[in-house]
């Protein structure tokens, strides 16, 4: 019972922060890529104002993250166990090891899905450089997220 009980927590210590890191890189991701579309759009002559930046980036958040969130959680599984195995024989480097895991994943994700859907990017706000560098950037920050959230724990002096 023991030993299930040490699975479950150990699992969970992993779940949650892969959730959470997932999440603040979905909203941020998908709040800079509705600004890279409607900044695209000014540039060709289109007059959006602030009031519908705000509206249309509040709305990509209801109907477009939920989608890009699971593409998201997927990568971010495979990078940061990646991740972890990396930092065990590195022993050092793991708020960049992870960050790099995160813009490594969206990168995968982003090219893979553009592969499997005959070369049409998804994500709208990622079909120039600057978009698919600022999608990266979502993953750096879901990577150091994580890392923060799994970092090991000091023991401390009085413990011992």
């Amino acid at each position: 019972m023991q030993t299930v009980l040490r699975v479950i927590r150990a699992v969970l210590r992993f779940v949650w922060p892969l959730v959470l890191a997932s999440l603040s890189a979905t909203v941020l991701a998908s709040v800079m890529q509705t600004q890279n579309l409607i900044s695209r759009l000014n540039g060709v002559g289109g007059d959006i104002g602030f009031g519908a930046r705000v509206t249309t980036a509040l709305y990509d958040l209801r109907h477009f993250a939920p989608q890009y969130f699971l593409g998201i959680l997927l990568g971010f599984l495979v990078a940061f166990l990646a991740g972890l195995l990396l930092y065990r024989l590195a022993k050092f480097g793991r708020p960049l090891i992870f960050a790099v895991a995160g813009a490594a994943a969206i990168l995968a994700f982003l090219l893979g899905s553009k592969e499997a859907f005959f070369g049409v990017q998804l994500v709208g706000g990622a079909r120039d450089t600057a978009g698919l560098l600022f999608q990266m950037l979502a993953g750096a920050v879901g990577g150091l997220v994580f890392a923060r959230l799994t970092r090991p724990r000091r023991v401390s002096s009085l413990r011992r």
